[in-house]
């Protein structure tokens, strides 16, 4: 199982990385699966689903979803909590 960690809020269209991709210049596959996270300040419990980016050079994962205060946040794996760091 996949452990997330809240990473930012991101604006539309305004520049975000992930592992150096800009996430807004590719296009997210879409998983068919719900991961549950936690905004970060309130503790509310939110159902956002998990994305996939594919370059040639690799493929990035990463949860999205709006808040119901309109904040648009990004997930990633907590690569610590794994044991990959």
């Amino acid at each position: 199982m996949k452990n997330w960690k809240f990473a930012s809020f991101i604006e539309v269209d305004k520049e975000f990385r992930v592992q150096g991709l800009n996430i807004w210049n590719h296009y997210w596959h879409c998983y068919d699966r719900n991961v549950e996270v936690l905004h970060p300040t309130k503790h509310h419990q939110y159902r956002f689903k998990e994305y996939e980016i594919r370059t040639q050079e690799k493929s990035v994962n990463f949860v999205a979803g709006e808040f119901s205060d309109g904040q648009i946040g990004i997930f990633l794996r907590d690569e610590l909590q794994e044991g990959i760091l």
